[in-house]
């Protein structure tokens, strides 16, 4: 049965004691510059319940609460059905750290629509759309916090500001699904994607059972994301930028990669040119005078799980790869206790040069939505093959007068193939650290694809180019620096910008603080956390303290 596509987006007031749409748009992805505005969620749930469609919102947990709201409060009964609800009834597919995916709902009438994200498509905010894809327009600006009593009647500025929200998003969508990529996530479309391209997948990736998923799931690691001690929270001075030219897709290409099914051995089995191991180890550890740490210990009291170590003083057990433990010998001063088992597999470079290469074509060749849809596939694909197999989601219910969420029954899937990502990773980090104790004097900061360095000249010791696939590109020059923390800096361009990154402050108060800000204990406003009520969600102003 076919399905109409629509791109819809809500207006909600913001006090907890009123809180409800006030206004809504909507638009069909096949003439997304038609955007149907109106007024209350009862107005939309008429609207939409009259046909079969798929209903994207850009950001679901906040607009789906307020469906789930009036499910709730209409009667319609939760239901765990895989294969669709039945009559009034509905089934979500929400994750244990309440990710929205699906909200699908059977109105009883013939009718059933399927509302997803579509940030999980497109992952960016409406403003940052509109400038990637080139769509000739921008997002407009509006005052949440202006009081909009029942029965308010959108002016000319808000219908505009709506029509641009639902129009940016529905256009780049457009392009999205056009290209065939119909799964809920950019990553489902990457893999998939892959799968088409590799017909020997079943092969090259079979399912491990869960207990050697787990075992080669403790393994795996982010990116490097590290301020130098020595000068973290100075006032600093010039400098330059450099980004890795997707950094993970050139591991994918140039790295090998495990695959098949691996093989069990006791102790430690040194490296081997065509095999890869994973392996758990006993150990004591001390950095080496002018090394960069890039030790972490997870689920350990003694540790904090965001920490490079600079000593491991008491025994600690990790399971890592070869490429990690290599690493580590060069950094660290380390006396083995223990080798446990060890998982070796056999590799190979190449597994992905056909997709790699088809995506890179495609984004040096192309402009607009086209240019960013190459980008998201080369991107988006590593993530993938670590996909944890334990999907245990939650449901909503009514408690309190307001939704709440539950968690359901644990629920597991078979892996995909941890490993791949596993090994991704570790190269990834590997370039990244070896690039930035390259350069140890002036290494400032990292973050997965950057380095950070308090120098005004190119290093000679990378690759520098502005294009080629894992070279380092030239990305700014600085003249002003302050670092934090990780994912916390500082920096005025030399054009005069400043760039701001805080993790957990919104760009848009990030965009307003100078140097003179920087301040440990000072409290910032304007970040807006959301708080479900009755009727749905409202967004509260809650401070906060730079720590550092």
């Amino acid at each position: 049965m076919s399905r109409s596509v629509i791109v819809a987006d809500f207006e909600t007031t913001t006090d907890p004691l009123d809180c409800r749409v006030w206004a809504w748009g909507m638009a069909y992805i096949d003439r997304p510059m038609d955007v149907e505005i109106d007024d209350t969620l009862e107005h939309f749930i008429e609207r939409i319940s009259m046909e079969n469609c798929v209903v994207y919102f850009h950001n679901l947990r906040f607009d789906g609460t307020f469906i789930l709201d009036y499910l709730l409060r209409e009667g319609y009964q939760y239901s765990n059905e895989k294969w669709g609800p039945k009559k009034y009834c509905f089934t979500t597919l929400i994750s244990d750290l309440g990710q929205f995916y699906t909200i699908k709902v059977n109105w009883g009438n013939g009718f059933s629509t399927e509302f997803r994200d579509s940030y999980k498509k497109l992952p960016f905010t409406v403003a940052r759309i509109a400038t990637a894809f080139k769509l000739g327009e921008t997002k407009g600006d509006l005052d949440y916090t202006l009081p909009r009593p029942k029965g308010w009647i959108p002016t000319p500025e808000e219908r505009d500001y709506i029509r641009r929200d639902v129009s940016i998003v529905a256009q780049a969508l457009a392009q999205t699904l056009s290209e065939g990529h119909t799964k809920l996530t950019v990553g489902s479309d990457a893999l998939t994607e892959y799968k088409n391209l590799t017909p020997q997948f079943a092969q090259l990736f079979p399912i491990l059972n869960e207990d050697i998923d787990a075992e080669i799931r403790r393994a795996y690691r982010g990116g490097f994301t590290y301020a130098a001690e020595r000068y973290r929270a100075k006032h600093l001075g010039a400098g330059i930028v450099l980004d890795v030219n997707s950094l993970y897709p050139s591991v994918m290409y140039n790295r090998p990669l495990p695959y098949g099914l691996p093989d069990y051995l006791e102790g430690y089995v040194p490296p081997k040119k065509d095999k890869l191991s994973v392996f758990a180890v006993t150990f004591t550890a001390k950095l080496k005078k002018n090394h960069i740490p890039c030790i972490q210990v997870k689920n350990n009291v003694r540790f904090r799980a965001s920490e490079y170590v600079s000593e491991i003083r008491e025994p600690v057990e990790l399971v890592v790869t070869e490429v990690d433990w290599a690493l580590y010998n060069d950094h660290y001063d380390i006396k083995v206790i223990e080798y446990g088992g060890t998982w070796q597999f056999n590799c190979t470079v190449g597994m992905f040069k056909t997709y790699i290469d088809k995506w890179s074509e495609i984004k040096a060749n192309s402009t607009g939505a086209l240019r960013e849809l190459a980008k998201l596939m080369l991107n988006s694909l590593y993530g993938k093959f670590a996909s944890n197999p334990n999907v245990t989601g939650k449901y909503p219910v009514m408690k309190d007068n307001a939704v709440h969420f539950v968690r359901g029954p644990e629920e597991m899937r078979d892996p995909i193939y941890t490993a791949v990502g596993v090994f991704i990773t570790a190269w990834a980090r590997d370039y990244t650290i070896r690039s930035a104790q390259a350069n140890y004097d002036t290494f400032a900061y990292a973050d997965t694809d950057s380095l950070h360095l308090l120098q005004t000249h190119l290093p000679e010791d990378l690759e520098i180019h502005p294009t080629k696939l894992g070279a380092w590109k030239h990305e700014y020059n600085f003249t002003r620096s302050f670092y934090m923390r990780a994912k916390a800096y500082m920096e005025l361009a030399d054009d005069g910008e400043i760039v701001t990154h805080i993790a957990g402050v919104p760009e848009n108060v990030a965009a307003d603080l100078t140097f003179d800000d920087l301040v440990p204990g000072k409290v910032l406003l304007g970040k807006l956390v959301p708080h479900t009520v009755p009727g749905g969600v409202v967004l509260k102003d809650t401070p906060y303290r730079l720590d550092f």
